[in-house]
């Protein structure tokens, strides 16, 4: 099961209807690549937890060398991509398949009428979040990474 990230995109034409057009996104879960069990994290983590390492590094500064490393070791499983932020486009590209109504176009209504057009609920995220470490093909590719570690 393939399930799209959060990265969308929205086109309203002329006469304000909408369609749901391609996104580029990522269909795979993060790893840290510098952990010996090759930790998994959800995408809404791994910002989190680079957010606590930039506050680091204005705090300490002398750190920083250090500290500037660790920011690269979060790694997609998908594409291999280093994770840079919460919002850095992806390595697939095509129309999202995750809805809460299991119809894109109405949730893409629905969120518009309500002024949410360019936002997911916290929810739908986090739902995604999971979905997309239970891929099977990437499993085993993590697997295999894990495997070679030891």
């Amino acid at each position: 099961m393939k399930i799209k990230w959060v990265s969308y995109f929205i086109q309203i034409n002329k006469n304000q209807s909408i369609n749901s057009g391609n996104c580029v996104h990522h269909d795979g879960f993060i790893y840290d690549n510098s952990a010996a069990d090759l930790t998994i994290s959800t995408p809404s983590e791994v910002v989190m937890l680079l957010n606590e390492i930039e506050c680091e590094i204005i705090n300490n500064p002398e750190r920083r060398d250090e500290l500037e490393r660790q920011k690269n070791k979060f790694k997609w499983i998908c594409c291999d991509a280093t994770f840079a932020n919460g919002s850095a486009g992806g390595c697939k590209k095509g129309k999202h398949g995750f809805s809460a109504h299991g119809n894109d176009d109405e949730d893409l209504k629905e969120r518009y009428a309500n002024g949410r057009a360019d936002r997911l609920e916290k929810e739908t995220i986090q739902k995604w979040e999971k979905t997309c470490r239970y891929n099977e093909e990437y499993n085993e590719k993590w697997l295999t990474l894990l495997n070679h570690r030891q």
